[in-house]
């Protein structure tokens, strides 16, 4: 039986770990011919030969590293018609405390990095009878935390951005952002591998866990197919039930 994405072109950013790849694994298990990107890029050679894609050493954040890679993957799948926008990262430090560098550097990584892949691939993705665009933006898109001001902020605007995106695509392009709680990934480590901060944030969730990077996966795929068709323009917590309590 086929997959929900054969015949799918898909790029991938921030596919060498975490969601990126997990997002890589399934959506390949779907289908999908993939293109994964990383600033990791022993990394993400790696994820690509095992998962019979390409792969591309990348920081989203160099404008005109992205439009040259973008264009090299495109040419390897023959076009683009999905993004799914995983890079981030994530410096918590009270504001009074937070490095103007580290502030810059989240908002290139996490919201001109997305700004960047989308407008490089977006003659690819016009050209396709239909694509998707999903952004992995964060619960800390929809809530403020103490700490994370520049974080918050640039999930915040990618949110945004997605929206916008939806008006300005559409009809034939869709954009959804996807807003992650505590994910057991590298950058959540610290919370996660001590018992009692992994305790505590999994008792503020309704579901009483923490969530893994297949449960981001899963909401991906369902952002980059036909199942979402009617759907653009959202934000969609993957949160276990965190941020509506």
């Amino acid at each position: 039986m086929a997959g929900k994405l054969e015949g799918r072109r898909i790029l991938v950013t921030g596919a060498a770990s975490g969601m990126g790849l997990a997002i890589a694994r399934l959506f390949g298990e779907e289908g999908a011919s993939l293109a994964l990107l990383d600033r990791n890029g022993e990394g993400v050679r790696a994820a690509a030969d095992d998962l019979g894609a390409v792969g591309f050493a990348c920081d989203v954040a160099d404008r005109k590293q992205v439009y040259s890679v973008v264009a090299e993957a495109g040419a390897a799948l023959g076009g683009i018609d999905g993004i799914v926008n995983a890079a981030g990262i994530l410096v918590t430090r009270q504001f009074d405390e937070l490095d103007p560098a580290d502030w810059d550097r989240m908002l290139g990584i996490n919201l001109t990095g997305p700004f960047n892949i989308v407008h490089a691939a977006l003659p690819m993705l016009r050209a396709a009878p239909a694509a998707t665009i999903v952004n992995i933006a964060s619960v800390s898109a929809l809530m403020p935390m103490a700490g994370t001001a520049g974080y918050s902020a640039s999930k915040a605007g990618l949110a945004m951005l997605t929206k916008c995106l939806a008006f300005d695509l559409g009809p034939k392009i869709r954009a959804n952002s996807l807003c992650p709680g505590v994910i057991k990934t590298e950058m959540t480590r610290y919370l996660w591998e001590n018992p009692e901060h992994a305790a505590r944030a999994s008792d503020r969730v309704a579901l009483k866990r923490l969530g893994v990077t297949e449960d981001v996966a899963r909401a991906a795929l369902f952002f980059s197919t036909e199942d979402s068709g009617f759907t653009t323009g959202t934000e969609f917590p993957v949160d276990g039930g965190f941020s509506w309590r």
